[in-house]
């Protein structure tokens, strides 16, 4: 009897030798071309579905990271070629400010917190924006687990406007004074500035060392308005209005008044503010 449909090993769906860790890297690498961030299980039925075989989680995670390697480089890699990108920002954009911070651990060198401010976002915030930024920070899931720290302010629409970034090892008194240190030498001493965070830990201390000494340069100073336990959209969309306008106040008396309303609008929020000039 003619049999017209294959049945033996080499063409059933079975776990074979042949769907290695190098297999799935090969075969992974187009489909990470496309989406970058694919998961491991998507890769899985995505791999089964198109060569008919059957493929272990494991083996299409090993596979899955050999191929992420070739195409975009290791985790140890990356931070060896930390340097040269520092030096490729500073030659592209001229006025751009990359710090790169290391510890020693034994006889190795480790990273441990970065921060890029680019020229064009320094001049946008100084010659576009309110007198007013917001910091905060956000957990990293990866495999470096720390934390994305950002800069932002509003320009004149209202719109969100990216100021300056790095990443922390953790959010503690030293690494928030050295991050705030940086956003100090790229904004400078501007005559007025509203601060605007969360107050997480350490970061209330590093804003009024960094910036707080500065209250004598006019009549208003700096006007650091410390956002304390804030977990509301509405804290940039009002808030971060009035605290862009009462930045822009020379008069002391109209000063108080909008500060007044702004306690008022805080009270509604159960929070607190410390304010500083």
């Amino acid at each position: 009897m003619h049999q017209t449909e294959h049945i033996c090993d080499s063409t059933s769906r079975s776990k074979t030798r042949m769907t290695s860790q190098a297999w799935v890297a090969d075969k992974a690498r187009d489909i990470m071309k496309k989406e970058p961030t694919i998961g491991a299980g998507k890769m899985l039925r995505t791999l089964q579905e198109e060569h008919n075989v059957i493929l272990s989680y494991p083996t299409v995670w090993k596979g899955k990271q050999r191929a992420g390697n070739s195409l975009y480089g290791s985790w140890e890699e990356s931070f060896r070629v930390l340097y040269n990108y520092k030096a490729e920002i500073e030659l592209r954009s001229p006025g751009s400010i990359v710090e790169i911070d290391t510890s020693k651990v034994g006889d190795e060198v480790h990273f441990s917190k970065l921060f890029i401010a680019f020229k064009p976002c320094i001049d946008g915030f100084l010659n576009g924006c309110r007198p007013y930024i917001n910091i905060d920070s956000t957990h990293l899931n990866g495999k470096w687990n720390g934390q994305l720290a950002v800069v932002t302010s509003l320009d004149s629409h209202n719109w969100m406007f990216p100021v300056a970034y790095g990443f922390i090892e953790s959010e503690n008194g030293d690494n928030w004074a050295w991050f705030m240190n940086q956003v100090k030498e790229a904004i400078g001493n501007p005559p007025v500035l509203a601060i605007c965070t969360d107050a997480c830990k350490g970061l209330e201390n590093a804003v009024k060392r960094s910036f707080l000494k500065l209250s004598s340069v006019s009549a208003l100073g700096i006007c650091g308005i410390i956002f304390r336990n804030i977990f509301m959209v509405m804290c940039l969309d009002g808030c971060g209005l009035l605290l862009g306008h009462i930045g822009r106040m020379n008069i002391n008396i109209t000063w108080r008044r909008c500060l007044r309303h702004l306690r008022k609008y805080i009270l509604t929020l159960g929070t607190t503010i410390i304010c500083y000039g």
